[in-house]
């Protein structure tokens, strides 16, 4: 009985469909990333395209697709106080206004504002612990718009 139960499970589970989500195929061959002076996100998606095979030429000449990366910014207000005035909370964002045109000028993404905020609690005891936190939060923030933007290339068609 137990044999079978475990063998009926083991169907519906093959044949649910389950499947992991793995990488989008990027519909371009080579590529140039534009972006201001000291952009987060520029070598990381440089260095994401690249592992993924394609080509990142330095200028944009003879690149199929140009990604533009502008308005790149980082913000940190004070979410909470406590009764004293401290800071309990603070909320971190980070955005960028990211383009993309074909080889052509043609556009293939239309200007669109990515947004991503955290939130995390403060505590002036632990001042050093809470720089580490936020630290991570923000490189967390930018492998998260990494992913975001990659996934929209993947379905922009030059």
């Amino acid at each position: 009985m137990r044999w079978l139960v475990a063998g009926a499970g083991l169907v519906v589970l093959a044949g649910c469909g389950f499947q992991l989500r793995g990488q989008s195929p990027l519909p371009f061959d080579s590529v140039h990333v534009e972006a201001a002076g000291g952009s987060a996100l520029q070598p990381l998606l440089a260095e994401n395209l690249r592992l993924n095979g394609k080509r990142v030429l330095p200028t944009a000449t003879g690149a199929q697709v140009v990604i533009r990366i502008d308005k790149e910014t980082r913000s940190k207000e004070i979410l909470s106080l406590s009764g004293g005035g401290k800071v309990r909370e603070y909320r971190l964002g980070y955005s960028l206004l990211l383009s993309a045109s074909n080889d052509t000028g043609g556009q293939i993404l239309a200007p669109t504002e990515l947004r991503l905020t955290r939130d995390y609690s403060y505590d002036d005891a632990q001042t050093l612990a809470k720089e580490g936190e936020e630290a991570q939060l923000m490189r967390d923030m930018e492998q998260e718009m990494l992913r975001q933007v990659v996934r929209r290339l993947a379905f922009a068609r030059p």
